[in-house]
């Protein structure tokens, strides 16, 4: 009996720590177009800790959003933390960013997504848990107007970068 109910549990357990990762992940792109559009003034999201500040490195599942006065996508003295968080810590969930989305992403006061350059900022961050030989996969992809969805993303073999 636990032979037939062990994979099925993990199979959902694996689905159930995927959602609740990229709801995190979504919610914090949502917070900090909201937050550039409410309190008028540019706010960036990146991968990062308030320890270490901003970084490329979205495994590690962190961000940080914070006013970005001077618009150099970096968490400076006279700059506002407005939240860190995690997610995909100790859960077994891969987050692999395409290269727009390894840079902060500066979201302007009228909700547009931009890079610290001035490009826009579309991109794709990929969030995956493996599970019984199959990649159950969420690609989180935002757009220049700064709206994200999700989109499943499953495949065979490895969590491969978008």
């Amino acid at each position: 009996m636990t032979a037939i109910a062990a994979p099925a549990f993990s199979h959902l357990l694996a689905q159930h720590r995927l959602t609740v990762s990229s709801n995190a992940l979504m919610s914090a792109f949502m917070m900090a177009r909201q937050s550039a559009i409410t309190q008028n003034q540019v706010v960036a999201l990146c991968a990062g800790n308030p320890e270490s500040g901003c970084h490329s490195d979205w495994g590690s599942g962190e961000w940080l959003i914070f006013t970005d006065r001077n618009q150099n996508g970096a968490c400076d003295a006279d700059d506002t933390l407005i939240q860190s968080g995690s997610a995909a810590q100790k859960s077994g969930i891969q987050i692999l960013p395409n290269r727009p989305m390894q840079k902060p992403v500066l979201f302007q006061p009228i909700g547009h997504a931009e890079q610290p350059s001035g490009a826009f900022a579309a991109g794709t961050l990929r969030l995956c848990s493996n599970t019984l030989n199959t990649v159950l996969g969420v690609d989180l992809i935002l757009s220049k107007s700064g709206n994200i969805r999700a989109q499943p993303h499953h495949s065979a073999g490895n969590c491969a970068r978008p």
